[in-house]
């Protein structure tokens, strides 16, 4: 029941940005840029996830399908790499959203993220990996800081880090973002980290 209520309300959300965010048209080409809600928008997302992410894409014709998966690193390491791949195909402009839902398990402290794409009046949505959401872990999560993104392969676009360690947490780095294979040891700082990303095609 929790499940048909939860994609209730976000469908109803897709479509509240469909009608209210025809705009990213006009955003510049081949980006992704973190969405610009509305307060209705953003009370109706609250109402669904303890966190969420939202993203709208102005791509050329040529790319015609986008996929979004989510990795997961623990002390470094990749341990789980795209088991849950979403893709959807697109025409030119639309949305990506990535929420984590308040109810997890007894038993294991994890909830399944939901990953919605929405493009040309269409919206595919379904069940991305577990997310853990341990209690004695500090966390902090973010979008991209480097705003607007010009597409790429295998974009990074949000990221949630947990750590075991007492003196605070932070973001990741501008750099990081910018460069990950050569900023890998930033995750190393982290006992766990999961990565949004994205890759058009």
């Amino acid at each position: 029941m929790r499940r048909v209520l939860f994609f209730a309300v976000l469908t109803l959300f897709v479509f509240s940005l469909v009608a209210c965010n025809d705009d990213n048209s006009n955003s510049e080409i081949n980006t992704v840029s973190r969405a610009e809600l509305t307060e209705r928008e953003e009370m109706l997302l609250l109402s669904t996830a303890d966190q969420s992410f939202v993203f709208d894409f102005n791509v050329e014709d040529k790319y015609k399908e986008v996929a979004v998966w989510v990795e997961k690193y623990e002390s470094g390491n990749l341990v789980e790499e795209a088991n849950y791949v979403f893709s959807m195909e697109i025409n030119k402009t639309g949305t990506i959203i990535f929420s984590i839902p308040p109810h997890k398990s007894r038993d294991s402290g994890e909830v399944l993220s939901t990953i919605s794409i929405n493009s040309d009046g269409t919206t595919g949505k379904g069940w991305g990996p577990a997310i853990m959401t341990k209690d004695d872990f500090e966390f902090v999560s973010g979008s991209n800081p480097l705003g607007s993104l010009p597409v790429k392969d295998k974009m990074i676009l949000a990221s949630i880090c947990y750590s075991s360690s007492k003196d605070g947490v932070s973001t990741l780095s501008t750099d990081f973002h910018a460069d990950m294979d050569r900023h890998m040891d930033e995750l190393k700082k982290y006992d766990v980290v999961y990565l949004l990303r994205s890759e058009f095609k």
